[in-house]
């Protein structure tokens, strides 16, 4: 049985010092789902720091505590968030400004520019 958790978010590798997190399209991503993800992050990551590319397009909603625990990330050096809808503007709105990540962040809507941002920011 697929734990829905599991379902909600999809965390893997871009490339050397990029991670990707995806938000599953019509999923309410909950604290839970966040700690899940930030438990698989550190895992592929060995905690090292490192930019995300956090592709929330088409996502139904993310709660204030799932929020809370990616902008409490400390192995990640920067967010790129991907999205394509109004909803996800007004997502990434929420996910920007509650509370501040400790790093840089960005919303996208291109994948490749996201890309390059988080190159430039991170090095």
């Amino acid at each position: 049985m697929t734990n829905s958790t599991e379902a909600n978010v999809c965390v893997g590798h871009i490339r050397e010092g990029v991670s990707r997190i995806t938000l599953r399209p019509g999923a309410r991503v909950t604290e839970e789902d966040g700690i899940r993800t930030r438990e698989q992050l550190l895992a592929l990551t060995g905690g090292a720091r490192g930019g995300v590319l956090l592709d929330i397009t088409g996502v139904g909603s993310v709660s204030r505590e799932a929020i809370r625990v990616y902008s409490s990330a400390a192995t990640v050096s920067a967010f790129a968030i991907l999205g394509s809808t109004p909803v996800d503007r007004v997502i990434a709105h929420g996910l920007l400004g509650l509370p501040l990540p400790a790093c840089p962040s960005e919303y996208f809507t291109d994948e490749d520019e996201a890309l390059n941002w988080l190159q430039s920011v991170t090095g």
